[in-house]
């Protein structure tokens, strides 16, 4: 790589015609924060601005889940916190395991233990009852 003033001479004309670029297409290379300035409202309420609520994935209605951190309010979609749960316990999870399969299993095999159980009592049930009579 050549360092230095011959390094930076280009064969294209110093001034071509064309717009100016703008404030977006400038700064695009750069991950612009999504700022704004709100107002604490009646009874501690903050609103949301549209494009912020839109880039949260969010509408009116849905819930939120709030966190302070180190003096910082974190505002979070419950989807977004759902994901990030899905990911933590996936990590917990072997390769290869269906954690789904693997519940439904276990779960049909203590309700075929249920009614097993529940079988043998009616049977009991019924041999007390048709001996005392």
């Amino acid at each position: 790589m050549k360092y230095g003033k011959m390094a930076n001479r280009t064969k294209k004309p110093v001034f071509e015609e064309g717009g100016q670029s703008s404030y977006e297409a400038a700064f695009r290379p750069w991950k612009r924060p999504m700022l704004d300035r709100v107002k604490l409202g009646e009874g501690g309420r903050l609103v949301i601005p549209a494009a912020m609520r839109e880039a949260l994935g969010v509408k009116p209605g849905d819930e939120m889940a709030l966190e302070v951190v180190d003096g910082e309010l974190k505002v979070k979609s419950y989807m977004a916190v759902i994901r990030e749960l899905q990911t933590e316990f996936s990590k917990l999870v072997p390769a290869g395991a269906d954690v789904v399969e693997d519940f439904l299993r276990e779960r049909r095999e203590e309700q075929k233990r249920a009614d097993e159980r529940l079988d043998r009592l009616h049977e009991e049930g019924i041999r007390l009852k048709d001996g005392s009579e």
